[in-house]
């Protein structure tokens, strides 16, 4: 008996050794396992973002270390929504929203900080126009340098720094149904008109006043008198890419003089002419015969609005179109003015020309 109760004891040492033993090697494994992780991190270098109604969509650059997933939220969604997985921002109203960063810890980093923040403050643009640059414009629109458009009405007044920032007015607003398909077209504010301001669509001799250039080939359905007012058109509808059509069918367009009208549009936007800059710089062309006939329908309400902005009427005048007639060489489509006359005639002829673009 003695010896069994000396037993006991020892048996009793042995299993709370035993314990002791095992939970110390499973804190250590924990502690392994956790050390194993890599300390991460996020953050944004700019906790400040400032922006206008008008501004496009962004994206506020964070800086994370390791590959812990990373959310994002707003926290006045009509402020600005934020792309839950890129955390690009689009801009919904004017206020102030916080635009949060959430990271998750992954296999190999765990993050102490798990959040990266910044303040979103959003003032409401002001515009030169009535219009937002996003919204439809319609025929008699005056479209501004910033994008923005007001629209004709007859007791409208512009003051002098809203005349001198007017680019155009629409004079085509189409859907796909329409002749010319959906599209936004307006005229620029200045024209070439008038005595010695008129100007050959090419002069005599050079490659294309012979050249029959079937890419720029424009048909009326009706012609002469009144035509535009009323004419469907085959072939070539859209003239923006014209010019390069006329350079790949020529060797001599780079001759300063051989494509006076030409020239004077594509010279539209320097300081000479419009001086205009930024996205206004560029995409100005020299209408075909059916983008000009839709400037004729809108005559009245395009000059009276383009008298307005500051700039020049559309003379009741024949005015060039890019259109090859097709069926002599020498003889591109013009439009008359005063009556819609649709008429033909010899390249080396002088007549006004105005420039048109997308809008």
């Amino acid at each position: 008996m003695q010896k069994l109760k000396k037993l006991f004891p020892l048996a009793g040492a042995l299993f709370a050794l035993a314990f002791v033993s095992c939970g110390s090697d499973s804190d250590s494994d924990s502690e392994t396992a956790t050390q194993q992780k890599t300390a991460g991190s996020i953050s944004y270098a700019t906790t400040s973002v400032e922006k206008t109604t008008a501004d496009e969509a962004f994206t506020n650059a964070l800086t994370k270390t390791g590959d812990g997933t990373v959310s994002y939220a707003s926290s006045k969604t009509d402020v600005a929504t934020v792309n839950a997985t890129t955390g690009e921002v689009t801009i919904v109203g004017a206020g102030e929203a916080t635009i949060t960063a959430t990271v998750a810890d992954s296999e190999s980093y765990t993050y102490a900080v798990k959040t990266a923040s910044y303040t979103l403050t959003i003032t409401q643009a002001t515009y030169i126009g009535a219009k937002k640059p996003t919204e439809a414009k319609a025929v008699g629109d005056i479209v501004f340098t910033d994008g923005s458009a007001t629209p004709y009405t007859a007791d409208l007044t512009l003051t002098e720094e809203q005349k001198s920032k007017a680019v155009a007015v629409i004079f085509y607003a189409g859907s796909a149904s329409d002749t010319l398909g959906a599209k936004t077209l307006g005229v620029g504010l200045k024209n070439a008109t008038g005595g010695v301001n008129t100007l050959a669509w090419a002069e005599n001799g050079v490659n294309g006043c012979g050249t029959d250039i079937t890419a720029i080939q424009c048909t009326p359905i009706e012609s002469e008198s009144g035509g535009a007012a009323t004419a469907t058109f085959t072939g070539d509808l859209d003239g923006s890419n014209n010019w390069q059509a006329l350079c790949d069918a020529v060797s001599d367009e780079e001759t300063s003089g051989n494509y006076p009208a030409w020239e004077w549009v594509n010279a539209y936007a320097t300081p000479t002419t419009a001086n205009l800059t930024g996205n206004y710089a560029s995409g100005w062309y020299l209408p075909t015969v059916a983008e000009l006939s839709m400037l004729y329908r809108a005559k009245v309400t395009v000059n009276a609005a383009l008298e307005k902005a500051g700039g020049m009427k559309i003379a009741d005048a024949g005015y060039w179109s890019s259109s090859q007639y097709a069926s002599s060489s020498y003889d591109a489509w013009h439009v008359w003015f005063s009556d819609g006359f649709l008429c033909n005639d010899n390249k080396t002829a002088n007549y006004s020309v105005c420039t048109v673009r997308a809008f």
